[in-house]
């Protein structure tokens, strides 16, 4: 049971956050700003600094994947940009220590890695006309607002899950 535990609260993860989207009350937050919720890379970045560098890596190729199917146009955008921040995550945290804060303000610049990587993408197939200010007011800094209350919440818990994990997987 305990190694369906990961996939299980990926996938929670995965549909959490069109879930949210979903649900989201645009009509009291200002309409012009975009959230997006990146809830599945925030576990596989935990994922990567609490249980195991290349099973989060794996986890960013499968779920970039999937990410791209569902909720992208363009195939292999977070098939690749996922397992690259999960990478610079880990080496970042070899380097580093890692506590819940140093952990969160590097999953924070990570995430802004993402977001940046994913808007000079789309201004490159034209899919965007933003100017970097724009996209910065407009996008960036309503989505790392969004995910930081996001690993505010679930950093912790899931901080002492995958060690848990850890720790079993490294008695077996």
């Amino acid at each position: 049971m305990k190694k369906f535990l990961l996939p299980l609260i990926a996938l929670i993860c995965f549909y959490g956050s069109s879930v949210f989207v979903t649900y989201l009350p645009m009509g009291g937050i200002n309409s012009d700003r975009v959230l997006v919720p990146h809830f599945l890379i925030i576990f596989i970045l935990l994922m990567s600094v609490y249980y195991h560098n290349k099973t989060a890596v794996l986890y960013g190729f499968i779920f970039g994947f999937l990410y791209d199917s569902f909720f992208t146009e363009v195939l292999g955008v977070y098939l690749f940009i996922f397992p690259f921040v999960t990478f610079i995550t880990s080496r970042i945290m070899k380097v580093l220590h890692s506590n819940l804060i140093v952990t969160g303000i590097v999953i924070l610049v990570n995430l802004s890695i993402l977001e940046f990587l994913v808007y000079q993408i789309n201004l490159l197939i034209g899919k965007t006309d933003w100017a970097i200010a724009v996209f910065a007011d407009l996008r960036l800094w309503p989505t790392l607002v969004l995910n930081a209350a996001f690993l505010i919440i679930v950093s912790y818990p899931l901080k002492t899950l995958l060690l848990r994990l850890q720790k079993e997987r490294q008695e077996d």
